[in-house]
């Protein structure tokens, strides 16, 4: 774990060669750990540094930072889906557009790390979790999926209704969020029914809990 924290350190300050060669030390790294999957856990370290995102000092680091986490979205460490959801979340509300955009390709990876939990077998993953750990991930996936659309509600004015696809929409928020949400999560129509599911579902009024008959 110290060798991937001196990593971020230098992606986070320093110059750009030192930059570029520290993210292709990370990639290294990410290649070893599919070979030595007890080093996949060390990628939880970035989840740790991401916290202190806002103190990395200019735009170019900040991007540095984001640019590499394509290796731990990837490092299947199921107990930090959720802050890197809202860490992603944060990140496409940022009024740089190079910020919002880098967030949505993170996004991406963290979304395939995701759903090969619980979506289609496709991998080690899914035959490995037990159908309590799948279903605690598909919330998630979906819960990250309904924020996302949250925000396109939030962010959406009468004059968006004018453009038919997200590629002709003006740079801002908006359109961020919608590749967000459309791009980087639903890729599908049948994701896409599934939020409508888990929306309802998540709506339906809970049943009376079984009680005994008696007087009122």
């Amino acid at each position: 774990m110290e060798e991937l924290k001196s990593l971020i350190a230098v992606i986070k300050t320093g110059a750009r060669p030192e930059v570029k060669a520290a993210q292709k030390r990370v990639e290294r790294f990410w290649h070893r750990s599919c070979s030595e999957p007890e080093l996949g856990k060390e990628f939880s370290v970035f989840a740790d540094e991401a916290r202190s995102y806002d103190e990395i000092p200019d735009l170019v680091h900040k991007l540095a930072f984001l640019h590499t986490l394509k290796w731990p979205l990837w490092s299947n460490d199921l107990g930090n889906f959720d802050f890197w959801a809202e860490f992603l979340l944060a990140r496409v509300q940022d009024p740089a557009g190079k910020i919002r955009l880098a967030a949505v390709r993170a996004a991406e990876y963290l979304a395939v790390d995701m759903l090969s939990c619980f979506d289609e077998p496709a991998g080690l993953k899914f035959k490995e979790l037990s159908p309590e750990a799948k279903a605690r991930v598909r919330a998630q996936f979906f819960s990250f999926a309904q924020k996302a659309d949250e925000l396109v509600r939030k962010y959406r004015t009468p004059e968006m209704k004018k453009y038919g696809y997200i590629s002709s929409l003006p740079p801002g928020i908006y359109k961020s969020c919608q590749q967000l949400l459309n791009q980087s999560l639903l890729t599908t129509d049948d994701l896409k029914l599934q939020l409508l599911a888990f929306v309802r579902e998540r709506q339906a009024p809970s049943p009376l809990p079984p009680h005994k008959p008696g007087h009122a």
